[in-house]
């Protein structure tokens, strides 16, 4: 028998979890968002910086300054011309783009891989990634956000459930299992098992790492289908690609796979028009990933 929603309710829509502060409270080895991302994040909120400035900082971390290199060479900006430092990629790709890939990659390392888990972090990385493809090609249409702030917005969106991953394994387990038979979708099946949803959970890490108020918003609100570019900004923006990117089946690996997709409604329809076709989002998707961890075969061979 399913472990059952706080109050018989059905969905997490509609259901408040555990208090979420509490849970992070509970971690003694919780991540701290990495040094360099933190710094970048800063950067973004101070008009006083120079593209210099960020790339000196980048280039600190080696590891990240390799990764910057390879996605600023990949076929996710198709450049002819190689760039070979952190400078030329300042200069070349500008200081916005810099720093969402930046974030981006040094984000995607801050939670580590666990043993014994069915739990895929490439797919995971790979509908986050997805949706903020998606979420910056929207931000750029509507004219409604920064598009670099619904790029990094997209890629956080989710990052609630990597919490609960690592403080309640054995429970979380349960929920993919749950949400890999397709008896409940994972945000739900998670909430049955753990007690604690994930965009709360996320929420509340966008606070503690001092994440700006809009930023935290969208984390929060991503499944709330209701929102919209126009009315809500960026929290609408990031819910509108997360709707997309789910109605396609992406949905980190562990929901009930079907067949084709089902038809896609008007409103929608203008979201995937905006963001140029879901083909394009999970091509550029594909092309992230693959330059910042390596290819992800079973999420891409699944989208494609």
């Amino acid at each position: 028998m399913l472990p059952s929603l706080p109050g018989g309710a059905a969905d997490t829509h509609c259901v408040m979890g555990k208090d979420a502060a509490a849970l992070l409270s509970r971690i003694d080895d919780l991540p701290p968002l990495p040094a360099v991302a933190a710094r970048v994040m800063g950067m973004a909120e101070d008009e006083r910086t120079s593209a210099m400035d960020l790339a000196q900082v980048l280039a600190t971390d080696q590891a990240l300054t390799a990764k910057l290199i390879r996605i600023s060479n990949s076929a996710f900006y198709g450049f002819a011309r190689r760039i070979s430092t952190v400078r030329e990629a300042v200069v070349i790709l500008g200081f916005k783009q810099v720093r969402q890939v930046a974030l981006g990659a040094s984000l995607m390392n801050t939670f580590r891989r666990m043993p014994n888990e069915t739990f895929d972090l490439d797919l995971f990385w790979g509908h986050s990634v997805a949706v903020a493809v998606a979420a910056e090609a929207l931000a750029k249409r509507t004219f409604t956000v920064k598009p670099e702030d619904a790029f990094t917005a997209g890629i956080l969106h989710d990052i609630g459930r990597l919490v609960i991953r690592q403080v309640l394994p054995a429970e979380f387990e349960l929920a993919v299992q749950i949400a890999k038979r397709g008896e409940a979708p994972l945000h739900v099946a998670e909430l049955m098992t753990t007690g604690y949803a994930h965009d709360e959970v996320g929420r509340a890490l966008g606070e503690l790492w001092k994440f700006p108020g809009h930023l935290v918003e969208a984390v929060e609100c991503h499944h709330n289908e209701t929102l919209t570019p126009e009315n809500d900004g960026l929290a609408g923006v990031v819910a509108q690609a997360n709707r997309l990117v789910l109605h396609y089946g992406l949905f980190c690996g562990y929901d009930l796979e079907g067949g084709e997709a089902p038809p896609v409604p008007p409103d929608l329809a203008a979201v995937e028009d905006a963001c140029g076709g879901i083909e394009r989002v999970l091509n550029r998707a594909f092309s992230f990933i693959e330059a910042a961890s390596g290819t992800p075969d079973t999420w891409y061979a699944r989208a494609s």
